[in-house]
């Protein structure tokens, strides 16, 4: 073999090692500490990561943040140190298939499942009332819990909600191409084990807001922790979700349009997933007495990322709104 072909292939393997970004990144020193914050809770057989922090007021209010597809709990980082002076305890977890949670790579991932999971944990936490924000996918499991707590099914006692950009209504949703990819059968399971840093990027990015974007170091920790126990191979199972939001469409859109409980929408209107402004119009419309923010222009689909101090503000209203005299 001459040196040329030799050199060849020293320069398509680096290129290579490079692009598919092999072998997966180390998590940063950002992402080992929000691990030590954590613990680990059994359920059943599943180990699922969570963490419990204690906040300023003394008059025992819970908070509970629950994230979305396909990142983690660390989706709240930003907004974690404000959220503290409203709340004595908020609690989040990282869901089965995310973040340092176990990701079983033969199972059905339910959105039942991931609200029985966040039931369990406040039981044995005895954690009985807790308000709730939701992000994304976590909008989906936040509706199931909003249907339990309707019919009376629920564990404990939701105080409000409050979810941030997410696909509620399946009619103003819209996956982005790599989303319908990992929901084809047989090229979405085969397209999950060829997650590539850079496709991710690109991928990933969408969803921001121009002016908006995660840093690089930011945008490595979004894909190390998804990298973290091969959990881009179940990315295919877990973007099931979409099919059930479908399926579900009665149920989880029916109880946010039944309840009588206090819930808040923080939108974020450069959000391609959910078609811009048409989500706000559809949601004013269908939803009796529609309670919404519709944040700066420029922000995307994940607010408490790209504006944690406006998801904030808006909140702390809408907690204020809803406070007894």
């Amino acid at each position: 073999m001459g040196y040329q072909t030799i050199a060849w292939i020293v320069v398509v393997t680096a290129a290579t090692v490079y692009f598919l970004n092999i072998p997966p990144p180390p998590l940063s020193s950002t992402l080992l500490n929000w691990q030590k914050k954590g613990n680990i809770f059994k359920y059943k057989e599943f180990d699922i990561f969570y963490i419990v922090e204690e906040g300023v007021p003394s008059d025992g209010s819970t908070l509970v943040l629950i994230h979305g597809f396909p990142t983690s709990s660390h989706d709240w980082s930003k907004i974690l140190g404000r959220m503290k002076s409203q709340f004595s305890k908020i609690i989040m977890l990282d869901m089965l298939g995310y973040g340092f949670s176990d990701k079983p790579l033969d199972h059905d991932y339910l959105i039942t499942e991931q609200a029985d999971i966040h039931e369990a944990l406040l039981t044995s936490l005895s954690i009985s009332r807790a308000h709730v924000m939701s992000h994304d996918y976590g909008d989906t499991v936040a509706l199931e819990l909003l249907h339990r707590f309707n019919n009376k099914e629920s564990k404990f006692q939701l105080e409000s909600m409050c979810m941030l950009n997410g696909g509620v209504f399946p009619e103003t949703n819209t996956p982005l191409i790599g989303q319908k990819l990992l929901l084809t059968p047989v090229i979405g399971s085969v397209l999950s084990h060829f997650t590539f840093y850079r496709i991710f990027e690109r991928s990933l990015s969408k969803v921001f807001g121009a002016d908006t974007q995660p840093t690089s170091d930011e945008m490595m920790d979004f894909y190390a922790i998804i990298q973290r126990k091969n959990g881009n191979v179940v990315n295919s199972r877990l973007i099931k979700y979409l099919n059930q939001r479908a399926e579900n469409k009665d149920r989880w859109v029916g109880a946010l349009l039944e309840t009588k409980l206090p819930v808040h929408m923080i939108y974020g209107p450069s959000d391609p997933v959910n078609s811009g402004y048409a989500f706000v119009d559809h949601y004013k419309k269908v939803v009796p007495s529609p309670s919404i923010t519709v944040l700066d222009a420029a922000i995307g689909h994940y607010p408490q990322w790209e504006d944690p101090n406006g998801v904030f503000e808006s909140y702390k209203s809408f907690l204020q709104s809803i406070k007894k005299p």
